[in-house]
Protein backbone atom coordinates (compact mmCIF):
# COMPACT_ATOMS: atom_id res chain seq x y z
CA UNK A 1 0.00 0.00 0.00
CA UNK A 2 2.92 2.60 1.27
CA UNK A 3 4.41 1.97 -2.53
CA UNK A 4 0.91 2.35 -4.49
CA UNK A 5 0.37 5.54 -2.63
CA UNK A 6 3.62 7.61 -3.33
CA UNK A 7 3.34 6.84 -6.64
CA UNK A 8 -0.27 8.26 -6.75
CA UNK A 9 1.55 10.80 -5.20
CA UNK A 10 3.93 11.85 -7.03
CA UNK A 11 2.67 13.38 -10.47
CA UNK A 12 6.40 12.21 -12.51
CA UNK A 13 6.13 8.57 -11.03
CA UNK A 14 2.48 8.69 -12.41
CA UNK A 15 3.32 10.04 -15.84
CA UNK A 16 5.68 7.73 -15.90
CA UNK A 17 3.72 4.48 -15.30
CA UNK A 18 0.66 5.93 -17.65
CA UNK A 19 3.24 5.97 -20.15
CA UNK A 20 4.69 2.58 -19.74
CA UNK A 21 0.84 1.08 -19.68
CA UNK A 22 0.35 3.36 -23.05
CA UNK A 23 3.02 1.71 -24.47
CA UNK A 24 2.45 -2.03 -23.36
CA UNK A 25 -0.81 -1.56 -24.92
CA UNK A 26 0.00 -0.41 -28.56
CA UNK A 27 2.33 -2.71 -28.77
CA UNK A 28 0.65 -5.88 -27.60
CA UNK A 29 -2.50 -4.56 -30.10
CA UNK A 30 -1.02 -6.15 -33.19
CA UNK A 31 -0.26 -9.10 -32.07
CA UNK A 32 -3.90 -9.54 -30.05
CA UNK A 33 -5.58 -8.16 -33.51
CA UNK A 34 -4.03 -9.12 -36.68
CA UNK A 35 -4.88 -12.93 -37.04
CA UNK A 36 -5.95 -14.14 -40.01
CA UNK A 37 -10.09 -15.33 -39.99
CA UNK A 38 -10.12 -16.47 -43.49
CA UNK A 39 -12.42 -15.30 -46.27
CA UNK A 40 -16.05 -16.03 -45.68
CA UNK A 41 -18.35 -15.44 -48.81
CA UNK A 42 -17.73 -13.66 -52.48
CA UNK A 43 -15.41 -10.56 -52.49
CA UNK A 44 -16.37 -7.82 -55.07
CA UNK A 45 -14.47 -4.87 -56.37
CA UNK A 46 -16.00 -1.45 -54.33
CA UNK A 47 -16.86 0.73 -57.38
CA UNK A 48 -19.16 3.98 -56.87
CA UNK A 49 -20.12 6.20 -59.74
CA UNK A 50 -18.23 9.28 -60.25
CA UNK A 51 -20.91 12.00 -59.08
CA UNK A 52 -19.88 14.40 -62.03
CA UNK A 53 -20.62 11.62 -64.26
CA UNK A 54 -24.15 10.77 -63.03
CA UNK A 55 -25.09 14.42 -63.18
CA UNK A 56 -23.96 14.87 -66.43
CA UNK A 57 -25.70 11.89 -67.21
CA UNK A 58 -29.14 12.85 -65.70
CA UNK A 59 -29.09 16.64 -67.41
CA UNK A 60 -28.43 14.82 -71.08
CA UNK A 61 -31.64 12.45 -70.15
CA UNK A 62 -33.27 15.83 -69.04
CA UNK A 63 -32.16 17.72 -72.24
CA UNK A 64 -33.69 14.51 -74.24
CA UNK A 65 -36.78 14.43 -72.79
CA UNK A 66 -37.15 17.84 -73.48
CA UNK A 67 -37.12 18.62 -69.40
CA UNK A 68 -34.36 20.92 -68.88
CA UNK A 69 -35.73 23.34 -71.66
CA UNK A 70 -38.82 23.23 -69.80
CA UNK A 71 -37.55 23.89 -66.59
CA UNK A 72 -35.30 26.93 -68.07
CA UNK A 73 -38.67 28.55 -69.51
CA UNK A 74 -40.63 27.83 -66.19
CA UNK A 75 -38.29 29.78 -64.28
CA UNK A 76 -37.55 32.29 -66.60
CA UNK A 77 -41.60 33.01 -66.93
CA UNK A 78 -41.53 33.11 -62.94
CA UNK A 79 -38.52 35.81 -63.17
CA UNK A 80 -40.34 37.93 -65.61
CA UNK A 81 -43.10 37.92 -63.84
CA UNK A 82 -42.02 38.75 -60.86
CA UNK A 83 -40.22 41.81 -62.20
CA UNK A 84 -43.58 42.50 -64.32
CA UNK A 85 -45.92 42.45 -61.22
CA UNK A 86 -43.77 42.82 -57.73
CA UNK A 87 -45.38 41.68 -54.69
CA UNK A 88 -46.89 44.52 -53.03
CA UNK A 89 -45.82 45.93 -50.05
CA UNK A 90 -47.28 44.81 -46.66
CA UNK A 91 -49.36 46.95 -44.61
CA UNK A 92 -50.16 49.64 -46.57
CA UNK A 93 -53.87 50.44 -47.69
CA UNK A 94 -56.40 52.69 -49.50
CA UNK A 95 -56.38 56.15 -47.89
CA UNK A 96 -60.06 56.78 -46.76
CA UNK A 97 -59.67 60.27 -45.18
CA UNK A 98 -57.54 63.53 -46.21
CA UNK A 99 -54.43 63.68 -43.84
CA UNK A 100 -51.70 65.83 -43.73
CA UNK A 101 -48.48 65.44 -41.47
CA UNK A 102 -44.93 66.30 -41.34
CA UNK A 103 -41.97 64.60 -40.93
CA UNK A 104 -38.10 65.12 -39.71
CA UNK A 105 -35.44 63.83 -41.94
CA UNK A 106 -33.16 64.58 -39.54
CA UNK A 107 -30.07 61.67 -38.20
CA UNK A 108 -28.65 61.27 -35.48
CA UNK A 109 -25.06 59.92 -35.22
CA UNK A 110 -24.76 57.05 -32.62
CA UNK A 111 -20.75 56.95 -33.17
CA UNK A 112 -17.83 58.80 -33.75
CA UNK A 113 -16.96 59.10 -37.91
CA UNK A 114 -13.43 59.67 -38.96
CA UNK A 115 -11.96 59.87 -41.53
CA UNK A 116 -10.43 56.60 -42.43
CA UNK A 117 -6.74 58.04 -43.87
CA UNK A 118 -6.24 60.04 -41.28
CA UNK A 119 -8.50 59.36 -38.51
CA UNK A 120 -9.54 62.78 -37.91
CA UNK A 121 -12.66 63.38 -36.29
CA UNK A 122 -15.43 64.05 -39.12
CA UNK A 123 -18.84 63.91 -37.19
CA UNK A 124 -19.22 63.48 -33.15
CA UNK A 125 -21.36 61.20 -32.23
CA UNK A 126 -24.64 62.31 -31.06
CA UNK A 127 -24.39 65.17 -33.99
CA UNK A 128 -27.79 65.54 -35.60
CA UNK A 129 -27.95 65.80 -39.26
CA UNK A 130 -30.77 67.23 -41.69
CA UNK A 131 -30.19 66.26 -45.34
CA UNK A 132 -32.27 68.88 -46.63
CA UNK A 133 -30.19 71.39 -45.53
CA UNK A 134 -27.46 70.06 -48.00
CA UNK A 135 -29.94 68.37 -50.76
CA UNK A 136 -33.39 69.73 -50.94
CA UNK A 137 -36.25 67.76 -52.21
CA UNK A 138 -36.78 69.93 -55.55
CA UNK A 139 -39.62 67.18 -56.86
CA UNK A 140 -42.69 65.71 -55.11
CA UNK A 141 -42.71 61.59 -54.52
CA UNK A 142 -46.35 60.24 -55.39
CA UNK A 143 -46.75 56.92 -53.75
CA UNK A 144 -49.37 54.76 -55.15
CA UNK A 145 -51.34 51.65 -55.34
CA UNK A 146 -50.72 51.06 -59.29
CA UNK A 147 -53.99 48.83 -59.30
CA UNK A 148 -56.53 51.24 -58.66
CA UNK A 149 -57.57 52.98 -61.70
CA UNK A 150 -58.29 56.11 -59.54
CA UNK A 151 -55.29 56.68 -57.78
CA UNK A 152 -53.50 55.54 -61.59
CA UNK A 153 -55.21 59.03 -62.87
CA UNK A 154 -54.56 60.50 -59.71
CA UNK A 155 -50.80 60.22 -60.37
CA UNK A 156 -50.67 61.13 -63.50
CA UNK A 157 -52.61 64.36 -63.35
CA UNK A 158 -49.94 65.75 -61.02
CA UNK A 159 -47.06 64.33 -62.86
CA UNK A 160 -48.18 65.55 -66.00
CA UNK A 161 -48.72 69.09 -64.15
CA UNK A 162 -45.19 69.01 -62.31
CA UNK A 163 -43.03 66.78 -64.76
CA UNK A 164 -40.12 66.64 -62.27
CA UNK A 165 -42.25 64.74 -59.72
CA UNK A 166 -41.66 60.97 -59.45
CA UNK A 167 -44.60 58.60 -59.32
CA UNK A 168 -43.51 55.28 -56.94
CA UNK A 169 -45.79 52.51 -56.61
CA UNK A 170 -46.34 49.79 -53.49
CA UNK A 171 -48.38 48.13 -55.55
CA UNK A 172 -48.92 46.73 -59.11
CA UNK A 173 -46.99 47.02 -62.49
CA UNK A 174 -44.55 50.28 -62.90
CA UNK A 175 -43.62 48.69 -66.37
CA UNK A 176 -46.63 48.66 -67.85
CA UNK A 177 -47.68 52.49 -66.63
CA UNK A 178 -43.33 53.01 -67.70
CA UNK A 179 -45.28 51.76 -71.62
CA UNK A 180 -48.67 53.72 -71.22
CA UNK A 181 -47.06 56.90 -69.84
CA UNK A 182 -43.91 56.63 -72.20
CA UNK A 183 -42.11 57.74 -69.55
CA UNK A 184 -40.28 56.02 -65.80
CA UNK A 185 -42.08 55.22 -63.22
CA UNK A 186 -40.65 53.33 -59.87
CA UNK A 187 -41.75 50.57 -57.80
CA UNK A 188 -40.88 50.52 -53.93
CA UNK A 189 -38.63 48.03 -53.50
CA UNK A 190 -39.16 45.77 -50.20
CA UNK A 191 -40.93 49.11 -48.63
CA UNK A 192 -37.79 51.04 -47.89
CA UNK A 193 -39.15 54.70 -48.87
CA UNK A 194 -42.27 53.48 -47.05
CA UNK A 195 -41.15 52.53 -44.07
CA UNK A 196 -38.84 54.87 -44.24
CA UNK A 197 -41.49 57.97 -43.95
CA UNK A 198 -43.53 55.86 -41.73
CA UNK A 199 -46.35 55.66 -45.15
CA UNK A 200 -49.08 53.67 -44.00
CA UNK A 201 -51.77 54.69 -46.66
CA UNK A 202 -52.12 56.01 -49.93
CA UNK A 203 -52.16 57.68 -52.06
CA UNK A 204 -49.50 60.02 -50.44
CA UNK A 205 -47.69 62.63 -51.93
CA UNK A 206 -44.22 63.56 -50.10
CA UNK A 207 -42.62 67.15 -50.88
CA UNK A 208 -40.20 69.42 -48.83
CA UNK A 209 -41.77 72.39 -46.79
CA UNK A 210 -39.09 74.23 -45.18
CA UNK A 211 -37.04 71.88 -42.95
CA UNK A 212 -39.29 69.08 -43.07
CA UNK A 213 -40.88 66.46 -45.31
CA UNK A 214 -44.93 67.33 -45.64
CA UNK A 215 -46.50 63.81 -45.80
CA UNK A 216 -50.25 64.23 -47.75
CA UNK A 217 -52.81 61.51 -47.96
CA UNK A 218 -55.46 61.82 -50.62
CA UNK A 219 -58.92 60.26 -50.40
CA UNK A 220 -62.50 60.31 -52.12
CA UNK A 221 -60.16 60.32 -55.58
CA UNK A 222 -62.90 60.73 -58.42
CA UNK A 223 -62.96 57.67 -60.23
CA UNK A 224 -60.82 57.54 -63.40
CA UNK A 225 -62.62 57.86 -66.79
CA UNK A 226 -62.24 54.64 -68.66
CA UNK A 227 -60.68 54.17 -71.93
CA UNK A 228 -62.71 53.49 -74.48
CA UNK A 229 -60.93 51.73 -77.62
CA UNK A 230 -61.63 52.49 -81.01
Amino acid sequence: MPILSRSWADPARLIFVTAVHAAVFLLAAPSATAQQLGVYGNVWEIREPDAIDALKGKLTQMEKKGELKRMWENYRDRYVASIENPAPIRGISKATAPAVRTFDPSVVFGDDVTDPSSGKLLVKAGTRVNPLDYTPLTKALIFIDGRDPAQVAFAKARSDANPRDKVILVAGSFLELNRKWGRVTYFDQRGHLTTRFGIKRVPAVVSQKGRALQIEEFANLPAATPVVKK
